[in-house]
């Protein structure tokens, strides 16, 4: 007696060939990390003629003072420039934006000189500065006259 063949069936499914590396997508790595950042605080450049002033030498509470005075400049900038979108174009293409926005510009200098008195002396004019930054777009001569004491820094 002979034994009956049987056919052999897989047990597993054939294994695909592996397509040359050309064709495989190349690896990316995952995306790194989602960690809130905290900017340091930017140390501005000393400014010119005034190589011994340093922010950093004040009392605490001038420090703070100098922080806030920024902030407030920074944010009365943007304030007349949402405010008054059209005259502070009109204002940077005739090179006349402080006669131009002369009472929104003198009620924020007042305010800012009322809060910071105490820092008034010191050589740095944070109220200027942003003037010129976000009202003319850098351009200190769209401004026209600055009608305030002589700005101790310009960028």
């Amino acid at each position: 007696m002979r034994p009956i063949p049987v056919p052999l069936q897989p047990m597993a499914q054939p294994v695909a060939a592996v397509p040359p590396a050309e064709h495989q997508p190349a690896f990316t790595p995952p995306p790194p990390p989602v960690h809130e950042h905290i900017p340091e605080p930017v140390q501005e450049p000393e400014p010119e003629g005034t190589p011994d002033f340093d922010v950093n030498r004040l009392t605490p509470e001038e420090q703070e003072l100098h922080r806030r005075a920024n902030r407030v400049a920074k944010v009365s900038m943007q304030d007349i420039k949402m405010l008054r979108p059209d005259q502070v174009r009109l204002g940077r293409e005739n090179k006349d934006i402080c006669v131009r926005l002369k009472d929104d510009i003198e009620k924020a200098h007042r305010e800012y000189d009322r809060r910071f008195k105490p820092i008034m002396d010191h050589p740095v004019d944070y109220f200027y500065r942003w003037m010129v930054e976000i009202l003319a777009e850098g351009d200190a001569g769209a401004l026209g006259e600055y009608p305030y004491a002589v700005p101790a820094r310009q960028h």
